[in-house]
């Protein structure tokens, strides 16, 4: 092979190179943008200001725990299911009927402990509500049954 011959293939080969290159970008943008689409629907949690104009903002801590952190896990896949089935209005009053202390028992449980020492009611119902709300969008194709 001539000089001119090898410089022409290793152009042909960095031509096509780049075009994946270019590709994988595309693909990587595309993703992105994804990505920030689903996290600004989890940060909404779906929930509406005139929703939320029925929760008390004073937590009250002083009030004893009604649940277990063995009961929390199970209080809140009775909750997801019920979300699931459609009665998310009935998910919401049982969550609005829970102590401060055990919304924040359950925060904490799943993995979203809330961000100041004495957080109020209202801030930790949307965050167990978003999180419902995600477990949902995410499960909306698997069978939990089989995992």
């Amino acid at each position: 092979m001539s000089k001119k011959e090898i410089l022409a293939a290793s152009e042909q080969e960095s031509g096509g190179l780049v075009e994946e290159i270019g590709e994988l970008k595309e693909i990587l943008r595309d993703v992105a943008r994804k990505l920030t689409r689903l996290e600004t629907q989890v940060k909404r949690g779906g929930l509406s200001a005139s929703k939320t104009s029925d929760i008390s903002t004073g937590a009250d801590v002083n009030k004893p725990a009604n649940l277990s952190a063995r009961n929390v896990l199970e209080v809140y896949e009775e909750l997801r299911l019920q979300a699931k089935n459609g009665n998310e209005e009935e998910v919401r009053q049982k969550l609005l009927a829970m102590s401060a202390t055990d919304l924040n028992l359950m925060c904490c449980e799943l993995g979203m402990p809330p961000s100041s020492k004495n957080p109020s009611r209202k801030k930790m119902f949307e965050l167990i509500i978003g999180r419902i709300k995600q477990s949902l969008r995410l499960s909306r194709h698997i069978d939990r049954q089989t995992l």
